[in-house]
């Protein structure tokens, strides 16, 4: 793809990744340096921040199922009418009067490259023509054929709990913590020199790019 091989967004996204790797190596030599200089201080930072949090207060309201098939169901001829009607309409401006470049400007894109912009606008187009699509095969099914959709809606209805799928996954893995608990001026300076590397290798790239 014509965006992908772009050469300003490629040395864009080195750039974005050099500067990321040079950030994270700081880091390292700070707490490399904390844990030479000042092991209690920063080992009771680490445990400070250390904490279990649980997502599951924000993750589990967001689970819950809402159901709205009861009213859609009452008045399923008139939102089968607003669905096919707006989903037409929509495809038709998409289809016959869909500019590009117009998109591309209206949303600040005409600064980028144009392969970029009409990637961009062209993708999101075919987003929404294929949304749209689906909009009228669901009009149609609502208006004649609701014992049909319902049955898709009990089949594709189904309730997935995230909290299930990612059990264990955030239990806390402290054997690292461990080991620069036990040696923390050792661990210190492995950290340390772990971040000079860093720190060297990725700044020899950003600088020597320019």
């Amino acid at each position: 793809m014509e965006f992908i091989d772009n050469f300003v967004i490629q040395r864009w996204a080195v750039q974005f990744l050099v500067v990321l790797f040079l950030a994270g190596g700081l880091m390292t030599l700070a707490v490399g340096a904390g844990l030479i200089v000042g092991s209690a201080g920063t080992l009771r930072f680490f445990v400070a921040v250390n904490r279990w949090v649980s997502t599951r207060s924000v993750i589990g309201p967001v689970e819950d199922p809402r159901v709205a098939g009861r009213p859609v169901q009452k008045y399923r001829r008139w939102v089968a009418v607003a669905f096919i009607a707006g989903a037409a309409f929509a495809l038709y401006g998409l289809v016959t009067a869909f500019d590009a470049q117009e998109v591309s400007r209206a949303f600040g894109l005409d600064a980028r490259p144009s392969s970029a912009a009409s990637w961009l606008a062209e993708s999101a187009r075919w987003v929404l023509i294929v949304g749209n699509l689906a909009a009228i095969a669901i009009g149609v099914f609502l208006g004649f054929f609701p014992d049909a959709l319902a049955a898709l809606e009990v089949s594709g209805g189904r309730r997935y709990s995230f909290r299930r799928f990612v059990k264990g996954a955030d239990t806390m893995n402290l054997s690292l913590d461990n080991w620069v608990a036990a040696s923390p001026r050792a661990a210190g300076w492995v950290i340390f020199v772990a971040g000079l590397v860093l720190l060297g290798d990725f700044g020899i790239v950003l600088f020597g790019a320019r």
